[in-house]
């Protein structure tokens, strides 16, 4: 029975797009008629098929395919959304509060809302004027992380929400670490868009190291009663969950409708090796992503442990 089910909701998502592939089409042309999308109801005659070499510069190697089951999706929407649904109602009452007194902290810089108002409408730009779908891609990890500054600059939100933000932001950021030691800028095809992809991404490293530095925020809680590893673990399930609940739950089925292989939901991202491949690679990569988070938020924890220590340690001490 439940497997019938499963069989009847993979045939309702294979209808949502019959037009993609059973698999990848290669990067590079090798037939001359490489095709990388069916016909509008799966015809693969020449009338009706969409080749490679007509599409526009950049997308060729954004086209999502079946490289998983329709079925496969239907297990993984319904098991990584539902979890992440009840971690994240579980977890958001019981997180540390930031302090009222000090919610002044959080306002951004007049500098730093300069420059989130440049590279985010610039972002919006490159995505919205190159091929059909690229403006979906804003929707990739570093984007979003975009948008959320964008949001703590010129948004009117609670002190709290403003705190789950940032404290999002941190394990986040690892992302970004990760498209700068390992850049695919394959479908980056306009003027100044690569220049632009690096400076981004340093920005968005920099960013919350300048808030922890200045003290406007911390990854250790102001909570005597919430312990250190307790915070930490409560921060990073939560932005696992976040991440999962979004990707599995939005970015998988926009990467199904429009055929755009968004954050590498549809088919594995290039990896020394093909260390994240197969019908698991979904889980594979949302493993990696939790360790990275867990790697990140993990140094930065460390670094603010050392350097409370040291400002305790090099404290003047009062005469007896």
């Amino acid at each position: 029975m439940a497997s019938q089910i499963i069989e009847l909701a993979g045939d309702i998502v294979k209808s949502i797009n019959p037009s993609l592939l059973s698999s990848p089409p290669p990067s590079i042309e090798e037939s001359g008629r490489d095709v990388c999308y069916l016909g509008p109801n799966g015809e693969d005659d020449h009338q009706h098929v969409i080749y490679c070499k007509d599409l526009p510069a950049g997308q060729r190697g954004m086209v999502g395919s079946w490289y998983i089951h329709p079925e496969r999706h239907v297990i993984e929407f319904v098991a990584f959304v539902t979890i992440s649904s009840i971690i994240v109602l579980r977890l958001l009452p019981n997180l540390s509060r930031y302090p009222e007194k000090k919610a002044g902290n959080l306002n951004p810089p007049l500098f730093i809302k300069a420059t989130t108002l440049f590279f985010f409408t610039c972002q919006i730009v490159y995505k919205s004027t190159g091929y059909p779908g690229k403006i979906l891609f804003m929707a990739m990890p570093c984007n979003i992380l975009w948008t959320i500054w964008a949001a703590l600059c010129f948004l009117p939100l609670t002190t709290q929400m403003m705190h789950i933000m940032y404290q999002l932001i941190i394990p986040f950021t690892s992302l970004a670490v990760v498209a700068l030691a390992t850049p695919d800028t394959a479908d980056l095809t306009m003027w100044m868009e690569v220049p632009f992809f690096f400076l981004m991404h340093y920005a968005l490293v920099l960013y919350p190291i300048y808030f922890l530095r200045s003290g406007r925020i911390s990854v250790l809680s102001s909570n005597v009663e919430d312990g250190m590893v307790s915070n930490f673990l409560k921060w990073w399930t939560l932005a696992c969950a976040y991440f999962a609940l979004f990707y599995f739950g939005v970015a998988a089925p926009l990467s199904l409708k429009y055929g755009i292989n968004l954050n590498y939901m549809l088919s594995p991202p290039p990896t020394p090796g093909d260390m994240i491949s197969g019908p698991n690679f979904r889980v594979q990569s949302t493993l990696y992503c939790a360790a990275a988070f867990f790697f990140y938020s993990f140094l930065v924890t460390v670094a603010a442990v050392f350097g409370t220590t040291g400002k305790t340690s090099s404290a003047p001490k009062k005469s007896l």
